[in-house]
């Protein structure tokens, strides 16, 4: 399985932890979120529904919702693969 052109779970035979890819990637998740829950929770109080989210908050869902992603595919892959043996 290939995510953005590696190989996270070793499949070529190079020695890679799945236990130490899965947990790096739970810990980027954790710092991703953490940031993005400090940047809103700075944000100033606006009357009504309607606001505009500045850039550098956007950056931050995106690296949280790439984050996400990428655990859980990792996640995904590691199940097949300990299914597999």
């Amino acid at each position: 399985m290939d995510i953005g052109g590696s190989d996270p779970l070793d499949w070529n035979g190079t020695g890679r932890d799945f236990t130490s890819e899965v947990t790096s990637a739970r810990m980027t998740l954790e710092q991703a979120r953490s940031a993005l829950d400090h940047a809103v929770a700075a944000l100033p109080d606006v009357d009504g529904d309607e606001a505009m989210a500045p850039p550098a908050l956007l950056v931050l869902l995106f690296g949280a919702m790439s984050a996400k992603e990428r655990l859980g595919k990792l996640e995904a892959l590691q199940a097949s693969h300990f299914g597999e043996a």
